[in-house]
């Protein structure tokens, strides 16, 4: 059986953070959000289907030709755009059975092991709260599935969401190459099951583990927390530690760490290799740092995404905020996360304001800023790759 990974999309909900990234290589914890997905069950697996598309280089740069001995295929999604046309790629390219999964989300290693035991054609569904943004499988007692519906607004059909995880083999392709396109001007996956639906062979596997989508960058606290969340307490036995360190529950500290005297951690932290923690800084959960980072002495962090190579200097407060690589945040700045209204926060995605569904959300920070020292920032605000401020400046 072999492994096939969608990740050919721009993302472009995700940006700023997808503009330099594709947001299959986005790192949460040191690991891809592929490599969270594929790594605990590779040995599953013949060879590995990159179905690629958009900055296809960077996929190319970061795996090589093989993951864990595993050899890589990369295969070029065409023009035609939607999830069928990615899958249709694989046609004279791959043999027998394959899964299928999104590198766009993190699922649980044991749903997909379920998935590849599932005889015939099947996909992974799991339970939601919204069925109207989803696509909506019902089936029989014997999860036979009888229907796909996508975004109903009769919410009585049920709420078996479509994870984007398949189990399909090499005689699906003559089919697709016959379904027209959707209204949407796509080849769309879900005309192909329901084919295989009206014929009676096509069966749904409830996802019973995590299963984090990740569509918007305040997605990434979440995805952050999850994963934090599941390790045990580890400290690398490279890290140093100095005196009057304080480290309480559940804290993941890789090689090269260094945490300076008087710094107090606690409660779901990772630090990456490499990372410095100056004197007296205060880092809580649900926190993880990138490589080569350093937080500067007086700083607060807190349930907040931090890339690599980034430097948050001297007295600076950062809470509930997503940052990418090579920032500089100037010193003494302060990242605002509450509304006084206590409503959701807001923020600006393609000229249109999207409910984060957070009441907590700090700034939205990606690759090459500079902040000028002292920069206060309102809640759900984003700035820009490459972009800087001078010092003192408001970013309302």
């Amino acid at each position: 059986m072999h492994l096939v990974i969608m990740a050919a999309g721009e993302g472009s909900r995700m940006r700023p953070f997808t503009d330099t990234t594709p947001k299959p290589l986005i790192q949460i914890c040191g690991k891809t959000i592929i490599e969270h997905n594929i790594e605990p069950i590779i040995e599953l697996f013949e060879e590995i289907y990159l179905i690629v598309k958009y900055k296809k280089e960077c996929f190319i740069e970061y795996f090589g030709d093989t993951y864990k001995w595993k050899k890589i295929h990369y295969i070029e999604q065409g023009e035609q755009s939607g999830t069928g046309a990615a899958i249709l790629s694989l046609d004279n390219n791959i043999e027998g059975d394959f899964i299928v999964i999104s590198g766009d989300d993190i699922y649980s290693s044991d749903d997909i092991v379920n998935l590849t035991k599932q005889p015939g054609y099947a996909t992974l569904v799991k339970q939601v709260e919204n069925p109207e943004l989803f696509g909506i499988f019902t089936c029989d007692t014997n999860w036979k599935a009888t229907e796909i519906v996508e975004k109903p607004t009769d919410l009585s059909i049920g709420n078996l969401a479509n994870i984007g995880n398949h189990k399909f083999d090499d005689k699906i392709f003559e089919m697709l190459r016959s379904i027209p396109l959707s209204s949407r001007w796509e080849l769309e996956i879900t005309d192909l099951i329901q084919y295989y639906i009206g014929k009676w062979q096509y069966n749904v596997v409830e996802a019973i583990g995590r299963w984090i989508p990740v569509g918007y960058p305040w997605d990434l606290i979440k995805a952050n927390n999850e994963i934090i969340g599941k390790y045990s307490e580890t400290i690398n036995k490279w890290a140093i530690i100095e005196p009057q360190v304080n480290i309480k529950w559940n804290v993941y500290l890789e090689e090269g760490v260094i945490l300076k005297s008087g710094t107090y951690i606690e409660w779901n932290v990772y630090l990456w290799k490499w990372t410095i923690i100056w004197p007296n800084s205060y880092i809580r959960g649900n926190t993880s740092i990138g490589e080569h980072s350093k937080i500067g002495a007086f700083v607060e962090v807190k349930n907040s995404y931090i890339g690599s190579f980034s430097a948050i200097p001297h007295l600076s407060c950062i809470g509930d905020s997503i940052i990418g690589n090579h920032v500089n945040i100037g010193g003494g700045s302060k990242v605002a996360n509450l509304r006084h209204d206590g409503k959701n926060i807001r923020v600006k995605i393609k000229d249109t304001l999207v409910d984060s569904g957070r009441y907590k959300l700090g700034a939205i920070i990606w690759d090459n800023v500079h902040l000028g020292i002292n920069t206060l920032i309102y809640p759900g605000r984003i700035i820009p790759t490459n972009w800087s401020t001078i010092p003192w400046e408001i970013v309302k």
